[in-house]
């Protein structure tokens, strides 16, 4: 069991895209298969699926209503903007 990690940078950004799954199907099975033999690697992967957890278990409230609406309105006139300047532009 490896007790350093040589490339732990790089290891710690594919464990990111591993949680958000992003990562492709080949690189999560290289990963977890090193994750095994690499105590850095492993820590690193719980402690990313720990925070990950309490974040969505801690923030279960909804927008309100109001505040969605005026969002999406805004939002709605951005991109009528975009729409009339692009043109302009191009």
């Amino acid at each position: 069991m490896k007790k350093n990690c040589n490339h732990q940078a790089d290891c710690l950004k594919l464990i990111q895209r591993i949680v958000d799954r992003e990562a492709s199907p080949e690189e999560e099975a290289t990963f977890l298969a090193n994750k095994e033999q690499c105590i850095p690697c492993q820590e690193g992967y719980e402690l990313e699926q720990s925070l990950r957890n309490a974040i969505k278990s801690s923030c279960s409230s909804k927008c309100p209503e109001a505040l969605f609406a005026r969002i999406k309105s805004k939002l709605f006139v951005v991109l009528i903007l975009i729409s009339i300047l692009i043109p302009l532009f191009c």
